[in-house]
């Protein structure tokens, strides 16, 4: 084939794969929004917090309304002026160590959190999008010094949120 029968074979490649991609409901993510069209601004509580981990629910909340923000599909506005809330129960929290270096010292640990989220209209409590059992896990550094050890176990918490959030945020606009 000579190189203008390449460029033509892939110009006719493409524009079938552009036509089979627009029929097919394919989005980029973050970019799709399946709720009803009544619904334009969204209020995020802080999580209710039923262990003994202080300050995730509030690590949650600001997780939450940076996705929310940054996707600019839906505004952030107090509870008052919401058409949907997005409330949640941080359910669990764990801690275990998974890398040893002796029978009573860990080098590495895993929190793993469990969330419920429930995203209703402020209406009539029609429940929108729902999921009573997220949860996701991080690793992180065991060190001598207890107060590095807390510290690493907030930043893997902070990651656990942002990812927990994004998958909300991409269920609740993508029902799925």
């Amino acid at each position: 084939m000579k190189p203008n029968k390449y460029r033509k074979a892939l110009a006719i490649f493409s524009l079938f794969m552009m036509i089979g991609f627009s029929g097919c409901g394919y989005g980029f993510r973050g970019t799709v929004n399946n709720l009803p069209p009544d619904i334009k601004e969204i209020a995020i509580p802080v999580f209710v917090n039923e262990t003994s981990e202080p300050g995730a629910e509030i690590v949650f909340a600001n997780a939450l309304i940076y996705e929310f923000a940054r996707s600019r599909i839906l505004k952030v506005v107090p509870e008052s002026e919401a058409q949907a809330v997005l409330n949640g129960k941080i359910k669990a929290v764990t801690v275990d160590s998974v890398i040893y270096a002796t029978t009573s010292q860990s080098l590495e640990r895993r929190v793993t959190l469990i969330i419920e989220v429930t995203f209703k209209r402020a209406d009539n409590q029609k429940i929108i999008w729902q999921n009573l059992g997220l949860a996701r896990y991080e690793t992180f550094k065991a060190s001598d010094d207890p107060s590095q050890t807390d510290r690493n176990k907030e930043e893997a918490i902070r990651k656990i949120a942002k990812d927990l959030s994004e998958r909300i945020h991409n269920g609740i606009l993508e029902n799925f």
